[in-house]
Parts: C-alpha cells; sequence; structure tokens
C-alpha cells in the first residue's frame, strides 16, 4: 500500500486529479463542489512525509507551496492550512472534521470507517 490522501467520511468525491489536488493543498479552491468548505491539514513543512507528498503527488517543491500560502496571507486573500505535528494528530482531524482532507504515509494504521483514501502517491 503506498501513502494515502484522505478524506472525511461526509466527503463525496472518490478521486481527485493531481490538479484538483494542487488547487485544494495551495487554498485556491476553499470548497468541495456541494458548497461545503474544505479543510485543509498539512504536516509540517520539514516532515519527510510532506516533503514527499509535495513532490511526488503535487509535483512541486514544498517552498513553493509555503510562498503560495505565505503570499495569501499577507495579501488577506487567503489562508495557510491547519498545520497538525503527527499522523496520529492528522488522522484525527480529517476524521473529526467535516469535508477535512489530509493524507498519512502507509505505515500508519486507519480505520476506514472514520476516514475514506481518494488517492494513493
Amino acid at each position: 500500500m503506498a501513502d494515502s490522501v484522505i478524506v472525511s467520511q461526509d466527503v463525496k468525491e472518490q478521486t481527485l486529479n493531481r490538479n484538483v489536488l494542487l488547487a485544494v493543498f495551495s487554498m485556491r479552491v476553499t470548497r468541495w463542489p456541494d458548497g461545503r468548505p474544505i479543510r485543509v491539514f498539512v504536516l509540517p513543512d520539514r516532515h519527510p512525509l510532506h516533503d514527499l507528498f509535495v513532490k511526488e503527488r503535487l509535483q512541486i517543491f514544498p517552498y513553493q507551496l509555503r510562498n503560495n500560502w505565505d503570499r495569501q496571507v499577507f495579501t488577506g486573500t487567503g489562508s495557510e492550512p491547519e498545520q497538525v505535528d503527527t499522523m496520529e494528530e492528522m488522522y484525527r482531524m480529517v476524521s473529526q472534521t467535516d469535508g477535512a482532507i489530509g493524507y498519512v504515509s502507509d505505515s500508519f494504521k486507519l480505520n476506514l470507517e472514520q476516514v475514506r483514501v481518494i488517492d494513493e502517491f
């Protein structure tokens, strides 16, 4: 099993292509197609899984994602995602937050009754 992008159970999307994932994690798309807000959770910039996810799945460098978030916050046009410190916290926040999206490594034991996997990288 590969590392996974996970969403809360209330999210109806079954898959997200790279462009949509990039838009969501760049905080340019802030609502799901049904209009509900997207709550994005990320690990710290220097976390190895964050680095892997951004490079392999989003196909950009982590500093580019950080620059995008900083620019939106500085100009008042957006916000940055909510940062969690561990995969356990990522899983807990995604499973307990409506409209949430995040990612976990393949070593993390998922309870698929609480989150859904929509993509692997």
